[in-house]
């Protein structure tokens, strides 16, 4: 079986992207003292950058250590679901709710092809919650679909919302900061929360930095009531073993 490769991360990936971005603003090949100067990446994540744009044929290395462009390059969706799905994880506690009740996975690919009427959301989460003076539980089926900061517009909302015939709230989360957003595509971002508020579709964006990954809410998803037979089939495609012996601890 061939070894599946770990791709950097994506730290490493931004700084790939900007070193791209310049040498295509230049129009010519740089060296790599320029690119380090004008971009002030550290010298690790400089040689990680590059020896991955070299590896996949994005960059050239010529003669006294300069670089030129052979294709573009775009960070790939699923380099952010690492940092986002911490953020989500921080973002639920920070909710009230407990570490060992809710269960967070990222279910957008799998080997087995998913089964039914949907489309599998980047992450899915799990929740199972008891309130002090009320007879029974919670649970919750919330799905996220992530999208990159370019591709932050109405579309994911119609994404997420194929979600709801099974789960119980339903999100789309943009790794962007909110003002830059506003700033950048005020349309579309005023069209992604009419949307969201319309169908009832929630909105999380994740601010990135050097600190790490944080995520607000900036409008909360409306909860649907279960419909048990879907949810339960949802669940059995698009959840691993690990993520159903969760729920099965919860039952006993």
């Amino acid at each position: 079986m061939a070894k599946t490769e770990t791709p950097p991360s994506l730290v490493v990936l931004k700084a790939l992207k900007l070193v791209v971005v310049q040498i295509e603003t230049a129009g010519q090949a740089l060296t790599a003292t320029t690119l380090k100067r004008t971009l002030g990446i550290d010298q690790k994540t400089f040689d990680a950058a590059i020896d991955y744009g070299v590896s996949k044929k994005h960059l050239k290395w010529s003669t006294h250590n300069y670089y030129d462009l052979i294709k573009p390059f775009e960070i790939p969706e699923e380099a952010y679901y690492p940092a986002i799905s911490e953020a989500v994880e921080a973002l639920w506690i920070s909710e009230n709710y407990e570490k060992p009740n809710f269960y967070l996975e990222n279910t957008s690919r799998r080997d087995s092809k998913i089964e039914g009427p949907w489309t599998r959301p980047d992450l899915t989460l799990v929740s199972h919650k008891k309130f002090s003076w009320t007879i029974g539980t919670e649970f919750d089926v919330v799905t996220f679909e992530i999208k990159r900061p370019d591709s932050a517009n109405v579309l994911a909302v119609f994404e997420a919302l194929s979600h709801v015939t099974a789960a119980t709230r339903a999100y789309v989360v943009f790794p962007v900061d909110a003002e830059a957003w506003k700033q950048a595509n005020p349309a579309q971002e005023r069209r992604v929360k009419d949307e969201c508020v319309r169908h009832g579709v929630g909105l999380i964006l994740v601010t990135l930095n050097e600190q790490g990954a944080f995520a607000h809410h900036v409008l909360k998803a409306a909860r649907r009531e279960i419909d048990h037979e879907k949810c339960s089939d949802f669940l059995d495609a698009v959840l691993s073993n690990a993520g159903k012996k969760r729920i099965s601890e919860w039952k006993s």
